[in-house]
């Protein structure tokens, strides 16, 4: 089986699981965050022999990890409503340690996983603005000059809104994107591959220099080649 793995709100992935879905990947489910922190019943292993986990979920579907051959992996956050009549400092432990659960139980997909957690965030690495900068610099990108002061909204870990004109997707090695230069298209691929990331979002200025990068790119504006080679990928 396969998995698509997502916020309810995410468009974007419910387009790539219809689209993923007609590309012959079956049977290929989608999983909401609100679904897994909600799951019935859960076991997860780890031993000398490896990892394993199951879970069971409230809608009667069952998820065998040994089972699951790709993930398309988009979660963000595990959805802590159940948390809210805790006291604050036993909330943010109990939000601490979901997390941890949840980078371990996703490591521990034997499959293709596009793309794994990380400790710095559960679809891949969310980067400090100044770190994203730095990366695309050594992959031969121009980039936007960085100044940081207090009054930046998101501290620069790029929540808030930033000056991009456009975005690049690149997925499994391919820069997608109409008019884009030679040297900008290597780049936002080499970019991917300093960060580890089967999908990457480089987002650029009016005149082609990045301003910053996301592991949550819209997929939709990579369209049906996106869809092709994210199939293939998972395959």
């Amino acid at each position: 089986m396969w998995l698509v793995l997502c916020d309810r709100t995410d468009h974007a992935a419910l387009w790539a699981h219809r689209g993923l879905a007609a590309r012959g990947l079956e049977p290929l489910d989608l999983v909401t965050a609100d679904a897994l922190a909600y799951a019935l019943r859960w076991e997860h292993r780890i031993g000398t022999a490896g990892a394993s986990v199951v879970v069971e979920l409230g809608d009667g579907r069952r998820i065998d990890g040994g089972s699951v051959r790709g993930v398309l992996n988009r979660l963000v956050a595990v959805p802590d409503g159940h948390l809210a009549l805790a006291r604050e400092a036993d909330r943010d432990y109990a939000r601490q340690e979901l997390f941890a659960f949840f980078v371990s139980w996703l490591t521990s997909l034997p499959g293709r996983v596009v793309n794994r957690p990380t400790p710095q965030g559960l679809c891949g690495s969310w980067r400090h603005r100044s770190e994203w900068l730095a990366l695309a610099a050594a992959a031969g990108l121009e980039t936007v000059p960085f100044r940081m002061n207090g009054d930046m909204p998101d501290g620069g870990f790029g929540f808030g809104v930033r000056a991009a004109a456009r975005t690049v997707v690149v997925v499994a090695g391919e820069a997608l994107g109409a008019g884009l230069p030679r040297p900008v298209r290597a780049g936002c691929v080499r970019l991917a591959e300093l960060t580890g990331a089967t999908v990457l979002g480089v987002e650029l200025a009016a005149d082609g220099r990045v301003t910053g990068a996301t592991p949550l790119p819209d997929l939709r504006l990579g369209g049906e080649r996106a869809l092709d080679l994210l199939a293939a990928a998972l395959r």
